[in-house]
């Protein structure tokens, strides 16, 4: 039985369970090494002890408005403004003085960050790290910092532990294979049927381009790239004017990005309307993930 056949069976609520990540672990490295039954044990120990903190399943608090996935790739896909469900006792924020304020939901978001990350485990062998806010924006603002992002002290919770999981999932990514990919899914309306980048014009994703060039963020082979042989309209996508204008990258981006020193490159998609409604949902996921793992081949995997 295949690692991924090990993944579909061994789900609890969409998240792969502790025995499906170390399982997963040992039959994707173990079975591809020439090692010594010593490293072999070490791998199990290290993935046992890895994964144990980043299960939500266990978790109690603000973690259950959150969907975690402990991930076995250097891909953390995230959703931050895609959840539908209240928070007790927290009242909806009014933003006053808030450059940019909404509290507006990008429509099927959470469901395409996940729908992403099965089919990126069909493809890859293995799943992404993914984080996921199912508590609404209206809210807390995960993508905001801290003083844009909540006005009641009794959001605090859910907000920290959004970024506590993503701080969690980047510093797994470094430590098992020093630097990564993140992925920042949200939604716009301007363009129905267009992508956006968002990379704040190429400093989240500046160790990306020092290591292989502007070709892994717009060239044939990257995400980009690979979105518009499928015929989507990408902005920018490299061709003609490149800067980033309408959506530049938000808090993840700024935060999580390279340019800080993190050895993650990350990237804002800002997905049309059209894209993400249901009759289409599944095409662009799988699209997406078709286009994640070309990129994953080429520049991350193969490190």
């Amino acid at each position: 039985m295949s690692s991924s056949d090990w993944g579909r069976r061994n789900l609890v609520d969409g998240k792969p369970t502790q025995f499906d990540f170390v399982l997963s672990l040992l039959m994707n490295h173990m079975g591809n090494f020439r090692t010594s039954a010593l490293t072999k044990i070490g791998l199990l120990a290290i993935g046992i002890l890895l994964h144990g903190p980043l299960s939500a399943q266990e978790q109690q608090g603000p973690a259950r408005l959150l969907t975690i996935w402990a991930g076995m790739l250097p891909i953390i896909l995230s959703a931050p403004h895609g959840g539908r469900e209240s928070i007790p006792g927290v009242p909806v924020r009014r933003g006053i003085g808030v450059p940019q304020f909404t509290t507006e939901r990008d429509s099927n978001t959470a469901e395409l960050a996940e729908a992403i990350g099965r089919a990126l485990g069909d493809r890859l062998d293995a799943k992404p790290f993914l984080i996921v806010a199912r508590f609404e924006r209206k809210y807390v603002d995960a993508n905001r910092p801290p003083g844009a992002a909540y006005e009641s002290a009794a959001a605090k919770p859910y907000y920290e532990a959004y970024h506590r999981a993503l701080e969690d999932a980047s510093e797994r990514v470094r430590h098992q294979w020093l630097g990564g990919l993140l992925l920042d899914i949200h939604g716009q309306g301007a363009e129905t049927d267009t992508i956006f980048r968002g990379t704040d014009n190429g400093k989240s994703v500046s160790a990306l381009q020092q290591k292989f060039g502007h070709e892994a963020l717009t060239g044939p082979k990257s995400i980009i790239g690979q979105l518009a042989l499928k015929g989507y309209k990408i902005i920018p996508n490299g061709a003609g004017e490149a800067r980033e204008q309408r959506y530049t990258g938000g808090y993840t981006t700024r935060t999580y990005g390279s340019h800080r020193g993190t050895q993650i490159d990350a990237i804002q998609l800002e997905i049309g309307t059209n894209l993400r409604a249901r009759a289409k949902l599944d095409r662009t996921a799988i699209d997406l993930a078709d286009s994640i793992a070309v990129f994953a081949r080429q520049f991350l995997l193969a490190r």
